[in-house]
């Protein structure tokens, strides 16, 4: 049995988990309401196009602040799992998705192309250091 089974606390798996979850759930709600919006045609019928999209961009704004509250929370809940844990996290190595998200959220601005070479170069380093194994 690992040690945080017997503490009480979850896991890093069971953390993650929950946050896939949390993260489906607030896609699938943004879904629903995005569904109750007036749709395109019928806003052009009724010359009502510029408040169709405003409350789409209003809509799309609203979900995207959530959506990055909730990515900061659950960066720090699994700081604080981490941190209540050493000796587990030392024994797993960062996986790869981890330095893909904080790459992608520094917001650097480049075309598709670019930004897929960066990720290839990324992934290309971090296979390179768990090949290499830890330096000293």
């Amino acid at each position: 049995m690992l040690e945080s089974d017997e503490d009480g606390a979850p896991g890093r798996g069971k953390i993650i988990q929950r946050h896939k979850r949390e993260m489906k759930a607030l896609l699938e709600q943004k879904r629903i309401e995005s569904g109750k919006l007036m749709s395109f045609a019928k806003a052009k019928r009724e010359n009502k196009k510029i408040e169709a999209r405003q409350e789409k961009r209003d809509l799309e704004d609203k979900y995207k602040a959530l959506e990055d509250a909730m990515k900061q929370r659950h960066a720090e809940e699994l700081r604080q799992a981490s941190d209540e844990t050493p000796e587990e996290a030392s024994d797993q190595p960062p996986q790869a998705s981890e330095y893909v998200e904080v790459e992608a959220d520094e917001g650097t601005p480049g075309t598709r192309k670019s930004r897929a070479q960066k990720k290839k170069n990324l992934l290309a380093e971090i296979e390179k250091e768990l090949r290499e194994g830890p330096k000293e």
